[in-house]
């Protein structure tokens, strides 16, 4: 379902951050966490109509653990050199596009997502915007400049996105907020799970924090018997009364905080020494579908 090809393309690109959910520095215990699916786009039913990419429409499920929740994306095969593997995705196909994943989550637990950001360098705007956000945080705002971008070097650059668990399962979702059909793109996205100890109340670190049923703490010495008794004294502030402060989504970032992508200046070539065309056409009819070239600007 909504799954389209088209001969000619376009591209350009984004890249840096703004928002997450719940206060992150933790000095608990980092892990690795396994509860991320196809986490680099590389599995799925990929049909390749000879485009390098392929369109995907709201409601496609080809990425293996990926869901188009609006709009529509474009999976990257050879159109451009993936930052890991040999896929990545154009968060902006046909129109600005959206996707989800949705995993087990412990309540309490910070998360800390990392993916790699750029843009497709084939058309305007010249910096692309894409929003991140999971189940219960705050939307983190990136932005990325594709000056210098081309489709043999796309200046993959690593951002991160952090939240606090307030649910058992959580959606993570990439959102290209850029209009028109040259988005920002996307790749290998990992996640790590801290899990926090009696030290990270202190310092204030109790405002962000809350307990294993999702309560927040009224105070230190709350937050701090919570712990020592391995979670029998619950915190004082249910969710309803509580509120949340101290979104990040860099770890030493504060939510209105933007960090600038510095993007490398190397200029790559593209497969057997030549770059690939700076620009695809496109064009579809009211029911997405695409009918024929439509001339876009190179970059």
């Amino acid at each position: 379902m909504g799954r389209e090809d088209s001969p000619v393309k376009r591209r350009s690109g984004f890249g840096i951050v703004i928002g997450g959910l719940a206060a992150i520095a933790l000095a608990g215990t980092t892990l690795a966490f396994s509860g991320l699916t196809n986490s680099s786009f590389e599995t799925g039913t990929y049909v390749d109509g000879g485009a390098g990419f392929e369109q995907l429409n709201a409601g496609d499920t080809s990425i293996d653990g990926w869901t188009v929740d609006a709009g529509s994306v474009d999976w990257i095969g050879t159109y451009w050199p993936a930052q890991d593997g040999s896929m990545s995705i154009d968060m902006s196909g046909a129109d600005a596009g959206a996707i989800s994943q949705t995993f087990a989550t412990t309540i309490g637990n910070t998360y800390t997502v990392s993916f790699y950001l750029s843009g497709n360098p084939a058309g305007p705007p010249t910096v692309k915007t894409l929003d991140v956000s999971a189940t219960g945080g705050t939307v983190g705002q990136y932005t990325f400049d594709v000056t210098g971008n081309t489709l043999a070097n796309m200046n993959w650059t690593a951002e991160v996105y952090s939240f606090l668990a307030t649910s058992t399962s959580t959606t993570l979702s990439f959102v290209s907020t850029t209009p028109g059909v040259f988005g920002p793109a996307i790749d290998n996205v990992a996640v790590t799970e801290t899990v926090p100890t009696k030290s990270d109340c202190k310092q204030g670190g109790w405002q962000t924090m809350i307990d294993g049923v999702g309560n927040h703490f009224k105070n230190q010495g709350d937050c701090v018997s919570y712990f020592a008794t391995g979670g029998k004294n619950v915190g004082a502030l249910p969710p309803a009364i509580a509120t949340n402060v101290g979104a990040t989504t860099d770890s030493d970032t504060t939510r209105s905080q933007v960090k600038q992508s510095n993007k490398g200046h190397d200029q790559a070539t593209g497969r057997n020494g030549t770059e690939r065309s700076h620009a695809k056409d496109k064009t579809k009819s009211s029911a997405g579908h695409l009918h024929g070239p439509k001339s876009h600007p190179s970059k």
